[in-house]
């Protein structure tokens, strides 16, 4: 939930970054297939799915598309579970009616927060995985620090 745009270092399929605690193992999640959520501050601006593409794919899209200023975080519910290598895999699931409403019921909570809501669900079970800056930002912020120091040299 909530992750900050400009921590990705955005490209065509971009690396989106997250573990599961602080000091575990980074995920690379830009494979991910769901839906997500745009948002602007805490407003939602824009929901999405990433069916036939991938999530890191269908992001990037819109730091190019109509959407491009209208936001700044993105959160994303995925539907490949995470191996215990960090990879992701497609597994076979089985659908109840109440499988796929309590799951819906979640997301909608989770991605709207309604004030009245008070539990996310009942029997819905998901892991929730913080971000992580993709390094590449940290190794351009230095140079641009050093270069700028040079030139005042």
């Amino acid at each position: 939930m909530y992750w900050q745009r400009d921590a990705v270092h955005w490209r065509n399929n971009p690396p989106i970054l997250g573990r599961q605690q602080i000091g575990a193992e980074t995920v690379d999640f830009s494979k991910q297939l769901g839906v997500y959520l745009l948002h602007d501050g805490r407003e939602v601006t824009y929901v999405g799915r990433s069916i036939d593409r991938p999530m890191g794919q269908r992001l990037y899209e819109h730091t190019k598309d109509r959407l491009q200023a209208r936001w700044n975080r993105f959160s994303w519910f995925g539907l490949l579970r995470v191996t215990e290598d960090g990879q992701l895999l497609e597994t076979q699931a089985t659908l109840s009616i109440e499988l796929v409403a309590v799951t819906l019921e979640a997301v909608l909570i989770e991605g709207l927060e309604p004030r009245q809501n008070r539990r996310r669900g009942d029997g819905f079970n998901a892991t929730e995985y913080l971000q992580a800056e993709d390094p590449e930002i940290q190794r351009r912020q230095t140079h641009q620090l050093l270069d700028s120091l040079k030139s005042k040299l």
